[in-house]
């Protein structure tokens, strides 16, 4: 097994398959055509105006230093 790995996608699965990554020591490059983590189960409530869609964000800059990912 190499010690290099492509995770194509940004969403919960392919963030949870770099963090595992991550703790085999392994390094790991994310391509995605989204610069954040949309967290899907908060999304409920922008339709009713309780919260804003920069709510529901995660900056991946913020996950990639926490998991040292690029």
């Amino acid at each position: 097994m190499g010690n290099k790995v492509l995770i194509l996608g940004g969403g919960f699965a392919g963030v949870e398959a770099i963090i595992c990554l991550r703790k085999e020591k392994l390094e790991v490059t994310r391509i995605s055509n989204r610069d954040y983590l949309y967290v899907y189960p908060a999304s409920i409530w922008i339709p009713v105006k309780k919260i804003e869609f920069k709510d529901v964000c995660v900056s991946m800059s913020v996950l990639e230093k926490t998991h040292g990912f690029t």
